[in-house]
């Protein structure tokens, strides 16, 4: 019989085999309890068209920093026009190719609010162009929130 070997009846206490004993059992009854009594994570709802408005815009094909052979060229970038205009913002600018051959670009163009908050993030991709030249690119984003800033990552690939 367990407790006969684990309690002993002359002190009235348990040996010290017994709480380690009695601990494990603990233990696994706790874990086996946790493990069945985890809820099942609640479903997300998908967004409405006005809670991703309100949420940002994202109209990207390729994730940034993914393209193999990519090079850093901000510097080859211009913003030329980053405006609201009605409801959407117009960004336009130019890329110059400043690699010794033929390149493509992909732009990245970021609407931020003032506190850095992410309000849209779209590509741009600019079809290669000769050593030294310089292509025109633009977009337009439907988002309507004013005072935001255009920022851009440029990524630049061999052609």
């Amino acid at each position: 019989m367990l407790h006969s070997t684990l309690f002993s009846p002359a002190s009235g206490r348990h040996t010290a085999s017994t709480r380690i004993v009695a601990a494990g059992i603990a233990v696994v009854l706790g874990l086996a309890l946790a493990g069945c009594t985890d809820p099942a994570p609640e479903p997300k709802p998908t967004p409405t068209a006005t809670e991703q408005a309100e949420a940002g815009i994202t109209d990207i094909v390729d994730t940034p920093g993914a393209g193999e052979g990519l090079a850093g060229a901000l510097a080859d970038a211009e913003v030329k026009k980053c405006e609201l205009v009605d409801d959407h913002w117009e960004v336009s600018g130019t890329v110059t190719n400043s690699s010794d051959g033929a390149a493509s670009y992909r732009i990245y163009v970021s609407l931020l609010t003032e506190g850095g908050d992410t309000r849209s993030l779209t590509q741009v991709n600019v079809d290669p162009t000769d050593p030294g030249a310089s292509a025109d690119w633009s977009t337009t984003v439907a988002v309507q929130d004013e005072s935001l800033d255009c920022v851009l990552r440029v990524e630049r690939y061999a052609a």
